[in-house]
């Protein structure tokens, strides 16, 4: 939910970008001369909100006020003029460059491994077919698996190469030490850049010396341009090698320097001004320093400038974007300022429009009042529904920032700025034909980014839904595209994720052809164990999807989608309409409370439709209805299918498993000798020597089956050379197996040689063919050939690397692990020194691979060995195989973790010393490995038994820090671990904390949580020793909180009444829970608001909600609370509340509703039986809206008090005033270009360029006629107004800076 519950501008860009967010920096300061890309209404950049989450660095690396490098040409040289400057062409590429590319090749990698997928399927396909029919197909197919195999290898060395942290080489040369390119004069010869920093020694520099030095320099008059440009770029270079040195300018002095570079006729050099000008700026002191140099009045000269300005107008919005970084510095930006950058945003083909934009959004923020004044308001909201469409769901998240507070809400017109975006839609009606598909995409995304916030929802609820609605009847339009989008919008709104076979049904093709319903089990991610504490963590999504549909049923949704079946002008809008009529219902279903579902379910107007037989719309009616008949058996069947793997624990799958093999034993036992010599000649081993012409699922089939008997396998060892044939051709050294390419299809020979191996160790028979055949003495003579202390080498090992990634070689570990499952196995492999080899092997860094596969193939549930070594690669081995097999406890627990019954002691033991190697982990020097382990053991804590055991271990955890936080949090779900914790204080302290400041820090991490889980991003790569990183299976879940966990014991409950904390926060919701101004309150609030949610949630806290009477303040401030993000802080709140059965029955006498299961437990999901209550947003509806630059009040000077007693002057200034007038604007035009021939003199005066600055700052002008006013006063009066304000500036005290000294 993008700004789903921010306060903050940095909650805000947080909602839509994975980034930390730098505030006016998204990206590298390549500060050459860039030929910015042309926008033309795509997005250039994105500084703020949605798409700059690039910005990973900051403005001490990338430069103050930077743009995105997106807004960067892709050619780095420009075109060659005496006195073009260009990037110097040896620096590395960007970062964002490499973020390009590293994101094309991985699509290429993507698509590569689809096609490799895609051609393993094939060749299982082509296997149940004859050979002689597949063999030129299998050999086509298998030439281009090969192709694509050698393609991702290539892929993935060039991303490598590309991510790998490179080693920098030494430099010489300043500026190419450093990301930010300085702007660089050409040579002569070839206009390349050539680099004019000096050589310097990080050791021998003097910074000051340098800086004084630099100065003079550039004091100096009549240099050609490039000698200035290169003394800033070292300047500037000189600033990135010595960042404090700023903080000791003498800025008069300094500022002097700036002024002379900003006033130059070269634009080069006046970028290298504001360039060195930004660079320098430190705080308000410095801003207000730099602006008494008219730093204001030349930076409007520069943005007014024509396209072949563009380096220097670049640098200007640079400059200017610096002041946002400063804490406070907004408010030194001016409103001439603002405008001109409001004159950029409004030409199209402005090369600085997309970055403009950005910027007035960041400003908008940060000081509202000022961009209102200045119109950027109306541009703003032009953007929301005209585009440029990229720029739209961004500057969409600045207004849903200004709606949250009512300081702020009255910034925005009530009913007219947001709900513009739906205009694309109802304009449809009256338009012979709908808008372009671009356009109503892009305003349905703003739509989405709207309704997924509660600042978005509430206000365009006002008016009795009135958007909402005009959205819901749109799809009455007859144009396919319109109703295409907005189903599309609802699916999106709703978050249904339509099954893998709605295309097939969207294409029109019957469902009944799907009978395959267990494929669905591949499509969603590996089950996972069910967890313990799933019944009381809330799911936040979920809830505000159900606020969601209950607000869009009240807008008649359901009807308009009904309305809509029965139309059969465009069957395909039909069929999508009945797939999101039936998901939209079982959503319901499931989130609604009944007294909102029930009546929904039954589609009362569809079903009249059906049966009356005197309307022509009876038979599309009736089709409807047996579409969505079929359709939600398929969804049924679905549903089955992928919750199967959760509703049947794996004791009952491999019980289940048990049972059939059983069955199937009895079978095969009692077969005769004539039925046993059949299937040995249907498996084609006695007919063929080549492993292609057999047929192995027969094969599969009587090893697995009839060879179990030890009867029939010392038939098939000594009657027929069945076995002989098979165990031959899995010895490696036979190279036949081991010559296998390493495919999916291949995967079978695998798979039948580790049932051979276990079907060998069943019977007495079988265990000594094992141990007297030659394959497990090649296998030992393979890993010998690893070991350098067994003396046996190999020019080309079985186990090297590229064999076991290209060939099955890797097959062999498997078998190994189906011997290390049995003692009997063990034995044979103690007999042939294996594991000797592996200790050695373990003791060698070079092959970590190897000790992965040993890892992830042993069974490790007997003593022996393979624990020993486990043990090993835990604590000695390199830190990627220290976390794999860190990881792989994970499974060695799973089995208890997810098991519904009582285990059986072997289970139990395995578990617990996996659980023994994990506390190792926590100890281990890499933060990754303790986070990992950390995890591991959290999950583990879901089963009491497992939690009660690790607390038997007494872990110490306080060296981890906040990494070991969630683990002991959850140790106080149990009495045992709350005494643990009790005995090492720590409870006190923690809970100390929690009241005194970790509440207000929860309250930004449940609303980061939100944030990224309705933007529907990946959450950001987690990086060592962070602890804010969010997993994707947690985003929208209520975070672990310490009063919750400690409201799941009784002893827990007498300590927090004992403490009072309850009380505490009881009383700080009722005495301020209706604030609206002061924001560390309301986030104080929401703090105490989380805290009474957590602890009311659990049976042993409901109680306390009874005694303090808290549960009525906490609806008043749902329905009544003017900061509407604390309004939904609150409805979630309710949601936490409604889990236990004592609150749901609370809520019930304050008129919510929760939604119950059908065994009639609380889901924690609460509606308001009235929706009216919670959707108002005001008292006072609408707010009072603050007028814009229209309005007289905001306009610093008018007309009468700028004219003066001149008549020229008057007449001239009056002449200006009405080119803000389109319709005046000819005339004015024509009647200043008569004064200005007339009255040369009057064009000259520093006064009257003054007052026209004035108007310049007070009307709105578009950019040409801006650019005409100025062009009226020749360069000199600029200069004369410039130099007597130095003038009066000098008569103030020198600076004692280190410049104090340094002469005029």
């Amino acid at each position: 939910m993008s700004n789903a519950l921010t306060t903050s501008p940095k909650s805000l860009s947080g909602a839509s970008s994975p980034g930390p967010r730098v505030r006016g920096a998204s990206g590298g300061d390549r500060d050459g001369l860039l030929h910015l890309r042309q926008t033309n209404g795509n997005r250039v950049g994105s500084s703020f909100g949605g798409s700059g989450g690039a910005a990973t660095g900051g403005s001490a690396l990338n430069g103050p006020g930077s743009f995105s490098a997106s807004l960067r040409c892709t050619n780095t040289i420009v075109a060659m003029t005496p006195n073009a400057f260009v990037e110097e062409i040896s620096n590395p590429p960007s970062p964002m460059s490499s973020e390009r590319l590293v994101e094309e090749l991985t699509d290429q990698l993507n698509k590569a491994i689809k096609y490799k997928e895609g051609a393993e399927n094939l060749l299982q396909v082509l296997d149940t077919k004859k050979p002689k029919e597949a063999k030129q197909a299998r050999n086509q197919v298998e030439k281009e698996y090969n192709a694509r195999n050698q393609e991702i290898s290539q892929l993935m060395n060039r991303i490598e190469a590309i991510t790998k942290p490179r080693e920098v080489p030494g430099v010489t040369r300043a500026a190419n030490k450093f990301k930010g390119e300085p702007i660089r004069p050409a040579s002569a010869n070839n206009g390349l850049a050539i680099s004019g920093a000096p050589e310097w020694d990080p050791g021998s520099e003097s910074p000051t010396l340098s800086l004084t030095e630099l100065l003079r320099d550039l004091e100096e008059v009549g240099r050609r341009p490039e000698y200035y440009v290169d003394k800033a770029n070292s300047l500037v270079a000189l600033f990135k090698r010595h960042p404090n040195l700023k903080y000791e300018l003498a800025w008069n002095t300094f500022g002097n320097r700036v002024q002379n570079m900003l006033l130059n006729e070269n634009k080069e050099v006046v970028a290298a001004g504001y360039r060195i000008a930004r660079y320098a700026m430190t705080d308000l002191r410095s801003l207000k320093t730099i602006r008494a140099l008219y730093t204001d009045e030349i930076t409007i000269i520069s943005l007014v400038k024509e396209s072949r300005a563009n380096v220097e107008r670049e640098q200007a919005l640079k400059f200017v974007r610096a002041f946002i970084e400063i804490p406070g510095g907004v408010q030194e930006i001016s409103r001439g300022v603002v405008r001109a950058i409001v004159a950029c945003a409004e030409q199209v083909d402005d090369r600085l429009r997309g970055v403009s934009m950005e910027t007035l959004a960041e400003i908008l923020i940060l000081n509202p009042s000022l961009v209102v004044s200045a119109g950027g308001v109306r541009v703003l909201t032009q953007v929301l529904s005209e585009g440029p469409y990229e720029l739209s769901d961004t500057i969409s998240l600045a207004f849903l920032y200004l709606l949250d507070l009512p300081a702020t809400r009255k910034y925005i017109r009530p009913g007219n700025d947001l709900e513009i975006v739906f205009s694309v839609f109802t304009d449809s009606y009256s338009e012979k034909s709908p808008a372009p598909e671009e356009r109503l995409r892009s305003n349905a995304k703003v739509i989405s980014c709207m309704l997924k916030s509660w600042p978005g929802l509430l206000v365009l609820s006002m008016y009795d839904l009135r958007a909402l609605k005009s959205l819901v009847s749109a799809l009455s339009i007859p144009s396919s595209s319109v109703r295409d989008i907005i189903l599309e919008l609802f699916f999106d709104i709703f978050r249904i994720k339509p099954p893998s076979w709605s295309s097939t049904f969207l294409a029109g093709r019957r469902l009944t052809t799907y009978g395959r319903v267990t494929n669905l089990k591949s499509e969603s991610d590996a089950p996972k164990s069910p967890r313990a504490d799933d019944a009381y963590q809330g799911n936040l999504v979920e809830h505000f999807t159900a606020l969601l549909l209950a607000v869009f049923f009240e807008a008649d949704l359901l009807r308009s989608l009904m309305a809509l079946v029965e139309d059969n002008s465009d069957p395909a809008i039909v069929r999508k309409t009945t797939l999101l009529l039936g998901e939209v219902l079982k959503l319901a279903s499931r989130l609604l409370p009944s007294t909102y579902s029930a009546r929904l379910q039954l589609l009362p107007e569809l079903f009249m439709s059906a049966s009356n037989f005197r309307v022509p719309t009876r038979f599309a009616a009736s089709a409807a209805v047996y579409r969505m008949d079929g359709l939600n058996r398929t969804l049924h069947r679905s549903l089955a299918a992928t919750q199967a793997p959760q509703r049947v624990s794996v004791d009952d799958e491999k019980r289940g498993q048990r049972q059939v093999e059983q069955a199937k034993l009895k079978i095969y036992m009692a077969i005769d000798d004539r039925h046993f010599s059949g299937l040995i000649v249907d498996s084609g081993v006695l007919n063929a020597k080549s492993h292609t012409k057999w047929n192995w699922d027969a094969l599969n089939e009587m090893i697995q089956g009839p060879l179990l008997n030890p009867k029939r396998l010392d038939e098939a060892i000594k009657g027929t050379k069945f076995m002989k044939r098979l165990m031959s051709f899995y010895r490696p050294f036979k190279y036949k197996f081991s010559d296998v390419k390493n495919t999916k299809p291949n995967q079978r020979y695998v798979r039948t040689g580790c049932a051979l191996f276990y079907t060998l160790l069943q019977t007495p028979e079988g265990v000594r063919y094992l141990s007297e055949n030659k394959i497990l003495r090649q296998i030992a003579e393979c890993l010998a050939q690893l070991d350098r202390m067994s003396g046996i080498t190999s020019p080309e090992p079985l186990f090297s690397t590229s064999r076991l990634i290209g060939t099955l070689s890797c097959g062999y570990f498997a078998m190994l692990g189906v011997l290390s499952s049995d003692p009997k196995g063990l034995a044979m492999m103690e007999r042939w020194r294996m594991f000797n080899m592996f200790y050695h092997i373990s003791d060698s860094l070079d092959r970590p691979d190897l000790l992965e596969l040993f890892v992830s193939n042993m069974d490790f549930t007997l003593e022996g060995h393979p624990r020993i070594i486990l043990s090993k690669a835990l604590t000695m081995g390199l830190k990627s195989v220290r976390l794999f097999a860190t990881s792989h406890l994970r499974g060695l627990i799973s089995t208890a973790q997810s098991s519904q019954t009582p285990v059986d002691s072997k289970t139990n033991e395995t578990a617990e010393w996996a659980i023994r190697l994990l506390i190792t982990q926590l100890y281990d020097p890499d933060v990754e490995v303790c986070e990992t382990a950390v995890k591991i053991l959290e999950e583990a804590c879901n089963i009491t038994h497992s939690l009660e055991y690790v607390v038997k271990c007494r872990p110490a955890l306080d060296h981890l820090g906040e990494i070991g936080a969630p683990l002991l949090l959850r140790f106080l779900s149990t009495s045992v671990g709350y005494h643990y914790l009790n005995e090492l204080d720590y409870i006190n302290r923690e809970m100390d904390d929690w009241f005194h400041g970790r509440n207000d820090s929860y309250v930004l991490t449940v609303e980061a949580s939100l944030a990224r889980a309705f933007a529907d991003e990946e959450p950001l790569k987690k990086r060592p020793g962070d602890i804010n990183t969010i997993d994707r299976d947690m985003m929208g879940i209520v975070p672990p909180h310490f009063y919750r966990e400690l409201a799941r014991t009784s002893e827990g409950c007498i300590l927090l009444k004992e403490k009072g904390h309850f009380n505490d926060f009881a009383w700080f919701i009722r005495e301020h829970g209706q604030e609206e101004e002061d924001a560390e309150v309301v986030t104080k609030v929401k703090g105490c608001l989380w805290a009474v949610g957590n602890i009311g949630s659990m049976p042993f806290g409901a109680p306390f909600l009874e005694e303090a009477d808290i549960v009525e303040s906490i609806v008043k401030i749902a329905e009544e609370s003017q900061v509407l993000t604390l309004k939904g802080t609150a409805f979630f709140v309710l949601g936490l509340i409604s889990r236990t059965m004592q609150g749901l029955e609370i809520l019930l006498e304050y008129g919510w509703d929760g939604t119950t299961s059908t065994m009639g437990e609380s889901l924690g999901f609460c509606i308001p039986l009235k929706l009216g209550r919670l959707l108002s947003v005001s008292s006072v509806a609408p707010w009072y809206h603050t007028g814009d630059e229209t309005n007289q009040i905001n306009r610093p000077s008018s007309l009468s008090s700028v004219i003066g007693d001149d008549p020229v002057d008057a007449k001239i200034l009056t002449a200006i005033a009405n080119l803000n007038n389109h319709i005046l604007e000819s005339g004015s035009t024509k009647e200043l270009n008569r004064l200005k021939a007339s009255h040369v003199t009057h064009f000259q005066s520093p006064d009257l360029f003054r007052r026209v600055m004035t108007l310049i700052e007070s009307f709105r002008y578009r950019q040409h006629v801006r650019r005409f006013i100025l062009d009226l006063f020749e360069k000199s009066v600029v200069e004369r107004v410039f130099s007597e304000g130095r003038a009066d500036s000098e008569v103030e005290s020198p600076d004692t800076g280190i410049l104090g000294g340094l002469g005029q």
